[in-house]
């Protein structure tokens, strides 16, 4: 009668062969999630800076976008004096907000130069404030230099968002910053 199953050699030389290959397959998908971190809060804000955008045109008022340093961002209206007969269409303080916990993590760093932009009732950028945001770099700490793929949202002058690499440099390419 034959016995089935496997011997202790079997066993040892498969623990072995899974072992190594995890040696290399962990990092690789550490630095694959820590970039799909990146990804997911940079579409976040730049969706946030779209939503608002939308909200100055189609309520055609002043509407701030302002982002946290954690990657939490609310929209609402400009504080505005309104006239007394307007009142029932009062514009909210705050439309919508996302919190950091959603898509983020603590090893996610975001660069902004300022920390809010307005959009006019145009779409466009509020000339008027001074500094607003114009550009937004995300990273993640965890990843290694040579793995990690940094993103940036750059906000033009006529409120449009756009998501670029900075570390592609090629003429041309539309990733390019």
């Amino acid at each position: 009668m034959q016995q089935q199953g496997f011997s202790l050699i079997e066993l040892v030389v498969t623990v072995v062969v899974l072992m190594t290959v995890s040696v290399f397959a962990i990092p690789a998908f550490q630095a694959s999630i820590g970039n799909s971190q990146i990804r997911t809060v940079t579409e976040s804000i730049k969706n946030g800076l779209q939503q608002a955008r939308v909200e100055a045109i189609k309520r055609n008022t002043r509407i701030r976008f302002t982002l946290q340093a954690n990657g939490a961002w609310q929209l609402g209206c400009v504080n505005q004096v309104m006239p007394a007969d307007m009142a029932s269409v009062a514009c909210p303080a705050i439309i919508s907000q996302k919190s950091a916990s959603e898509g983020s993590s603590a090893n996610i760093t975001i660069v902004a130069d300022n920390p809010s932009v307005v959009f006019t009732g145009f779409g466009a950028r509020d000339p008027a404030v001074a500094n607003g945001l114009s550009r937004v770099d995300v990273s993640n700490n965890q990843v290694d230099q040579d793995e990690l793929r940094a993103l940036r949202i750059i906000l033009a002058a006529g409120g449009h968002a756009r998501v670029c690499d900075p570390a592609v440099t090629a003429v041309g390419d539309t990733r390019r910053c």
